[in-house]
């Protein structure tokens, strides 16, 4: 164990640090919006093309990405992406030219997809099921804390030697902690000699003298059922998601009557939330997967998953028609706190669902037709909610996004019992199991 043990470590620390670039470098034009407009008279619109080129992208690259990391080394496509990020944002600094900066910021889009697939691959063979959704979820939060520290940093570094140092200081660290993690990270513990760890195992961590030989293709995982619930759950949570960090404060102010600041204090506790909802939906589930094991039929996540759903329609009930102007603030940011707690909460569980319950060899595929249901979830949170709003309010959207949640949540009931197993056939050699 100690020699997984100092792997682990190390290998979740690069990859901890990695993300946090990837994010820093996808947001540092944003970070820096202010100092760019002061030094070139760029319109909205252009300003929307380069933000909408890199998403554009993203969306894209994402999906492929995870296709493509079940084919070729995660560990290289984390370290070159990052590196790639790193060269685009140093590069952005030397042009002038708006079309070049829709172009690069394109580019950075199409590459900023290979890390989170990279990283899920990695971490599934690292990691044993009772650990995995715990460390899915620490990880995740590197989203959160580089969305903290970058603006902070960024504008210090900004206003005391201008927006082309902070991007050229920002790519230089991708490329250095890329190179870091190449070295540091290992696609799985077959590269040092250990034995994989295995897939089916309770709460310590065992491992396998045979690798998993499937026979699973792409159009297997297309046919399972429970793939497509959890699709469906992710399509709704990453929508509410979407939508209540979106609309929230214009719904707050404009309608309920409060004003700006609080609004904004409100997504603030939406995030407080987000960040403790993750953490825990990981870490107590990893405890019933210890004691159930991965199951055959529905999982041993699936409860909390649920509740977590069930309770995210409860607190947009509340929100809508028990919240008014003389409504406790207290309870106001309770209400945020438990909205991003019920909606991040769901979406971390999902992405170790889908990787978790498919073969090794196509859980990066699994993980990115997952995936697809919150890019959609993304979609319908944006010009559909608003439509809703145009003839029935805002409170009509939120209304919506509660009658999404309550349906996903009868779903999931319905199919409670469903069996589990992304993929048909699962063929593994012989193996002996060791303490």
């Amino acid at each position: 164990m100690g020699s997984y043990g100092r792997y682990q470590a190390a290998i979740f620390c690069a990859m901890y640090a990695s993300y946090m670039l990837y994010i820093a470098t996808r947001k540092s034009f944003t970070n820096v919006m202010l100092y760019v407009i002061e030094e070139k008279d760029i319109s909205k619109a252009e300003l929307g093309l380069i933000s909408s080129s890199l998403m554009t992208a993203y969306s894209m690259s994402k999906f492929l990405s995870g296709l493509f990391v079940d084919r070729m080394s995660p560990r290289v496509m984390l370290s070159m992406g990052l590196v790639l990020c790193g060269v685009v944002n140093i590069v952005f600094t030397a042009f002038d030219s708006i079309s070049v900066y829709a172009t690069l910021w394109f580019v950075n889009g199409l590459v900023q997809g290979s890390g989170w697939p990279a990283c899920a691959k990695i971490l599934r063979q690292w990691f044993a099921p009772a650990q995995f959704g715990t460390w899915w979820s620490i990880l995740s939060t590197s989203m959160n804390i580089s969305g903290v520290l970058a603006p902070f940093l960024s504008t210090i570094v900004a206003m005391s030697y201008g927006w082309r140092v902070c991007l050229q200081a920002q790519g230089l660290l991708a490329v250095t902690i890329a190179t870091i993690s190449l070295f540091v990270v290992k696609n799985s513990p077959k590269d040092v000699g250990l034995e994989n760890i295995s897939t089916s195992t309770g709460g310590k961590v065992k491992s396998e003298k045979a690798e998993e030989v499937g026979e699973d293709t792409t159009w297997d995982l297309i046919k399972s059922p429970f793939l497509w619930v959890v699709f469906i759950v992710d399509c709704v949570t990453f929508g509410s998601v979407c939508g209540c960090i979106d609309w929230s404060q214009l719904y707050l102010t404009q309608e309920v009557g409060l004003g700006a600041q609080f609004a904004s204090a409100f997504v603030g506790s939406l995030q407080v939330g987000a960040t403790i909802g993750t953490i825990a939906a990981g870490y107590l589930t990893d405890r019933q997967v210890a004691k159930y094991g991965v199951q055959e039929r529905g999982s041993a996540r699936y409860p909390m998953l649920a509740g977590f759903v069930l309770v995210l329609a409860i607190s947009l009930h509340l929100l809508v028609f028990w919240t008014n102007a003389q409504s406790s603030r207290l309870w106001i940011l309770l209400l945020g706190f438990l909205i991003g707690n019920c909606t991040f909460g769901p979406v971390a569980l999902i992405g170790v669902l889908v990787i978790e319950h498919a073969p090794k060899h196509l859980s990066g595929t699994s993980h990115a037709i997952g995936s697809l249901g919150a890019s959609l979830g993304a979609v319908l949170s944006g010009l559909p909610l608003s439509f809703i709003a145009v003839h029935y309010e805002w409170a009509g959207a939120f209304v919506a996004m509660e009658i999404a949640a309550v349906l996903a949540f009868v779903l999931m009931i319905v199919t409670w019992r469903i069996p589990s197993r992304i993929g048909r056939k699962h063929i593994k050699k012989t193996y002996k199991d060791q303490d």
